[in-house]
């Protein structure tokens, strides 16, 4: 008898912490999500400049939007705001990216340095 007593009360002091937890889930998803999409952006771009076949150009950031899905349409499914720019100096090229999503105007925020590979054939 003590012990289903002892085991309400731990169940009902419990109850009131379960609105953070959910809040705290649902944020660590988002920017689980959203760091994801910034490494899968940054070594894009890494890639792009290191392949010297590739035209870069720099200035004006662009702008995309990635749904975690990839399908158009789906119920629940967030859309984050992918800024990237890239910044042209004489040997090297630096590239910012910044990901925001629904509720968080601020995001997360990464930059590489990349240069051109070399094939070392004169």
């Amino acid at each position: 008898m003590i012990a289903a007593f002892l085991t309400a009360i731990v169940a009902i002091s419990v109850m009131p912490m379960q609105e953070s937890a959910i809040r705290s889930v649902g944020i660590a998803d988002y920017r689980g999500r959203a760091e994801g999409i910034l490494q899968s952006q940054l070594e894009y771009s890494e890639f792009r400049i290191m392949n010297s076949a590739n035209v870069i150009i720099a200035g004006a950031p662009i702008t995309n939007t990635v749904t975690v899905s990839g399908v158009a349409g789906v119920t629940g499914d967030v859309t984050y705001t992918v800024i990237t720019t890239t910044t042209a100096y004489p040997t090297y090229w630096v590239v910012n990216v910044l990901v925001t999503w629904p509720g968080n105007a601020t995001g997360i925020t990464s930059s590489i340095m990349a240069t051109r590979q070399s094939l070392g054939i004169n």
